[in-house]
């Protein structure tokens, strides 16, 4: 664990304040190891300026336009059509720049661990296309130190407070999307059936602490721990839990409170096999026409086709509503020349 206590006075003679760390740090550890329950993730509380900031992309941007909201949670958009997110989340209308855009029925898939338990990790496909760029998952995990860019749909912070002599924030009123930052503290954690790996919020005092310092919150999970390697942003990590001192009031975010995120180098094989999967034999109706893959879809040319919503390849897709629509107005043409026809006669 990383040591987060350089600060301490030496020599044997430890403050009062010293003292109440320690002891809320033992407090953390025992909560963890007995499987006490943990908060729903939120991301991000940030530590600089007042909380209200972060609130467009990162300089370095890892991503951002890649996130979006399901209700007041959080959802990442991976490439063809599948969108990320914490199992507890679930499926539903999701919104990317404003737009609405809604899921396949069905296509909701939940990732399993090989002992077949469950992990908090899931996709669901959308029946339209947001037009956003692809993601890559690494296929490494991430390792200590390592900095992380979070972002999630999170609630603003409030006014700071204390506990147990230790700072932090208690958790304000509207939420936005916000991005922050963090290290990896801890890795190979299995947290609620779930892979992952921990960021601890850090006392902006202590040297480790970094720039824009981020913090989980209980509420919306879903959000992206992203990790810059090589020049390449990698998404590495779905938030979906944290971690609180016992008696901590709730609704707050501490120094030394971690915010876990699921390790997506462990589930990448199974993610990747699902959202590969050809549109034309995959199970679903992608199109919403009624229609499953091929043969039964006709606008599928065969089993390999990865498209139910275009009769050839490289012609732009209707859709159902845009088909529907395309034959009221063939209809109404149709009409209009009877009337033409019988008027001539």
């Amino acid at each position: 664990m990383v040591d987060r206590h350089r600060r301490e006075i030496a020599g044997g003679c430890a403050s009062l304040r010293t003292a109440l760390k320690l002891a809320a740090k033992a407090l953390l550890l025992a909560v963890l190891g007995l499987g006490s329950p943990l908060g729903d993730a939120q991301a991000v509380i940030i530590e600089t300026g007042d909380g209200t900031g972060n609130v467009t992309a990162p300089p370095d941007d890892p991503g951002w336009a890649n996130l979006g909201t399901r209700g007041g949670t959080t959802v990442v958009y991976l490439g063809r059509r599948w969108v990320l997110t914490a199992n507890h989340v679930g499926v539903g209308d999701v919104i990317f720049a404003g737009q609405t855009y809604s899921p396949v029925p069905g296509s909701g898939v939940r990732f399993e661990n090989p002992d077949t338990s469950l992990a908090d990790l899931m996709v669901f496909k959308l029946l339209d296309d947001p037009g956003l760029p692809r993601l890559d998952i690494p296929d490494f995990p991430p390792a200590v130190s390592d900095p992380v860019t979070a972002i999630g749909n999170g609630l603003n912070r409030g006014a700071a407070t204390t506990f147990m002599g230790l700072g932090g924030y208690d958790w304000g009123s509207g939420r936005s999307m916000r991005w922050g930052t963090n290290i990896v503290s801890e890795i190979d954690l299995l947290i609620t059936n779930t892979y992952s790996f921990a960021m601890t919020f850090t006392d902006p005092t202590d040297p480790s602490a970094t720039s824009d310092e981020a913090a989980g919150a209980n509420g919306d999970s879903g959000g992206a721990a992203f990790i810059k390697t090589g020049g390449a942003w990698y998404l590495a990590g779905t938030l979906f839990a944290i971690s609180q001192y016992t008696d901590q009031p709730t609704n707050s975010s501490i120094y030394d409170n971690k915010l876990f995120a699921a390790d997506l180098s462990f589930y990448r094989a199974d993610i990747l096999a699902v959202i590969e999967q050809k549109s034309c034999s995959n199970g679903l109706d992608d199109d919403g026409d009624g229609l499953i893959d091929y043969p039964a879809d006709p606008e599928c040319v065969n089993a390999n086709d990865d498209s139910e919503s275009e009769l050839n390849p490289g012609v732009p897709a209707l859709g159902f509503r845009g088909r529907a629509l395309l034959t009221g107005a063939m209809l109404l043409v149709f009409a209009a020349g009877s009337r033409f026809r019988r008027q001539a006669t």
